[in-house]
């Protein structure tokens, strides 16, 4: 492998540890807590890269504008470089992000358009779906798996057709332990 291919590769290995990483979260959260499952494809390499809205072309079929910030109360446990994961998914059906884009502290505030171009899986679309929520996660280790310390904030439910929403990050997420029955038995 040529050296100038091995920060593609990597960026390829890291691709597919955040679709693991949103698959796991969801068994790790409070059950008011939004959550991924499985994607049957990884997403193409420019799926996850910044995308901004003056270089961003929305596919054809929904396009959602997304602005985030980062809620002063919680702006000190950020850093800079931390990873900030920006996807919808439906609030009904499949739970994989059905658009995902990937940014860092450092840029929030930002909006960014959220549309069928950043999907995971070609069969299923944001503009498939009638309702999706909105989330924007802060991850201190790069991955899309829920860690104690991870800053999110979450819309309410949008509904197809809509054009734009904010989301202001603002909680620290823990994850629930369940505590064992008799004999290691849950």
């Amino acid at each position: 492998m040529r050296i100038s291919r091995i920060p593609q590769a990597a960026m390829y290995v890291s691709m597919i540890a955040v679709i693991a990483g949103i698959t796991a979260s969801g068994c790790q959260r409070s059950p008011d807590a939004t959550a991924a499952t499985p994607a049957a494809n990884t997403p193409p390499m420019h799926s996850l890269e910044t995308t901004d809205i003056k270089n961003s072309s929305a596919a054809a079929g929904t396009a959602l504008k997304v602005t985030v910030s980062l809620s002063p109360k919680v702006a000190k446990k950020a850093a800079p470089d931390d990873v900030v994961f920006i996807f919808a998914r439906a609030t009904s059906g499949p739970r994989m992000p059905l658009a995902i884009v990937r940014k860092q502290v450092k840029d929030l505030p930002t909006t960014v358009v959220l549309d069928d171009s950043q999907g995971m899986n070609p069969q299923v679309k944001l503009s498939s779906a009638p309702e999706v929520i909105v989330v924007a996660r802060v991850t201190k280790s790069g991955m899309a798996d829920v860690q104690d310390g991870d800053l999110e904030g979450v819309s309410a439910p949008v509904v197809s057709g809509t054009k734009a929403v904010s989301i202001n990050i603002d909680k620290v997420l823990t994850r629930q332990k369940t505590p064992m029955a008799p004999h290691g038995y849950r």
